[in-house]
């Protein structure tokens, strides 16, 4: 797996909360007329789109590890890479959009601002469907995670968990991790 694979989960976290906050303070801007609001908007939306940027990149480092050595579906793991791609896009477009603005006068400003901002409304909706994609992959087949070092197996795959699906065994493994964290404390006193 490619170095920037491992850091995918602590990645998307970035292009989820700017891209929705972009949004919404772009709407802020527009519905209370702040210039200052609408100024942090363009900034949220440059490093979300940076954001989303990296999260494609290492996301695509990543999908190796659940597709081939955990037996996750490709298609439920392709699907949330292109609904990724697509969010970038959005994101890319509004940044466009937003830049082109700000370079126009009078009605194709208003214009091109407009569609800036339904792009970025658009933008922090496909992130949010992005978002819970990927978190079906991790909390419903187990995706990129490891119990005791060791990566947990889709149960479809041959091998995998016995007697049930990914999210309840790595539910039964935290809860011994934290009884085992909890018994250490103790004893320390």
């Amino acid at each position: 797996m490619d170095v920037l694979g491992q850091f995918h989960p602590q990645i998307v976290h970035t292009p989820v909360a700017l891209l929705i906050f972009s949004a919404l303070f772009a709407i802020a801007g527009r519905l209370f007329d702040r210039e200052w609001v609408r100024k942090a908007s363009v900034l949220l939306l440059v490093f979300g789109f940076l954001g989303a940027f990296a999260a494609v990149r290492s996301g695509d480092a990543a999908h190796h590890v659940p597709e081939d050595e955990q037996g996750v579906s490709e298609e439920e793991i392709d699907e949330h890479g292109q609904m990724g791609e697509r969010t970038l896009y959005l994101a890319g477009g509004a940044l466009v959009a937003v830049i082109a603005a700000s370079r126009l006068t009078g009605q194709a400003a208003a214009a091109v601002g407009g569609l800036a901002l339904v792009l970025q409304i658009l933008a922090a909706m496909a992130v949010g469907f992005t978002g819970r994609a990927g978190g079906e992959l991790v909390y419903e087949y187990g995706a990129n995670v490891r119990v005791g070092g060791q990566l947990v197996k889709h149960p479809g795959a041959g091998g995998g968990l016995p007697g049930g699906a990914a999210a309840d065994t790595l539910g039964a493994a935290f809860a011994e991790h934290e009884e085992h964290g909890e018994h250490e404390k103790h004893e320390g006193h």
